[in-house]
Order: structure tokens, then sequence, then C-alpha cells
């Protein structure tokens, strides 16, 4: 059902990226995942790097035509559990809706660096009332 991106999915994600009004900082191809059906991307979302251990999920887009099938429900569960680290950290204004999967906002002195960064120079231009999530996907404590 997902697939990694390739270069030429790329072209389409910055169109929809910037209409969705989505975090299009550093689009690289190798950070998405895409949803097609019947060959037509559908659905996309990515796990953003930021160095020192510090990834986001984010950026997921559903075509319009594709919404209300349960294509970013799939999305997110499909980047949590690719996620490389326990912890999933997520900036978004759509906090209700990432609560559904575990999601808990994080206070302020938790934001790790490269997201409150994050937070100052992207979010506050795109939307009102970003803020920062977190969930610690289950794993061995060891």
């Amino acid at each position: 059902m997902f697939e990694p991106a390739t270069d030429d999915d790329l072209s389409a994600i910055r169109e929809h990226v910037q209409r969705f009004r989505l975090d299009g900082e550093r689009l690289a191809a190798d950070q998405f995942i895409v949803a097609r059906e019947h060959g037509r991307l559908v659905a996309f979302g990515r796990v953003k790097p930021y160095g020192g251990g510090v990834f986001e999920l984010g950026t997921v887009g559903v075509l319009e035509s594709e919404r209300g099938k349960g294509w970013g429900d799939r999305v997110v569960h499909e980047l949590i559990r690719r996620f490389p680290t326990r912890e999933v950290y997520i900036t978004t204004d759509l906090t209700a809706y990432f609560e559904r999967f575990g999601f808990e906002r994080l206070p302020p002195d938790q934001v790790p660096a490269a997201l409150k960064e994050k937070l100052q120079r992207i979010c506050g231009t795109l939307r009102d009332g970003v803020v920062a999530m977190a969930l610690t996907r289950p794993g061995n404590d060891s």
C-alpha cells in the first residue's frame, strides 16, 4: 500500500505541500512515503530528520478528492510504524486529531531544541496555534 517516494513524486508533493500550507522545508524524496490508488498519488507523509537523533512525523497530505476515506490515518499509522526512534515528535495545530493516535502535547521545557526553532522559524508563518506533541512507541526499555 505504501512505498518510498521517488524523485518524480517530489514535484507533485511540493505542489500539494504549498497548497495545503504544510511544512515545505528541506523536502527530499527519501523522507517520504506515498500511497497510490490505480497508479495515482493519493496521500503522502514524511519522517523529517533534524540531526542529534531528533526526527519529526509530518507533512502529511491527502489529495482533496481522496479525503474522508481514511488515507490520513493510514499514513500516520505507517509513519509511526516506520519511525526510527521510540519518541515520535510532531508539530501541528490539529491536536485533537493526533491525540487519537496517542500523541500528547509537550510542555515547553520538553520540546527538543530543533523543534522549538522550527516552531519559531516556520510554523507561525503557516498556521496559528501550532504546538509540539509526542508519542512514545512501545519497545524495550533496556
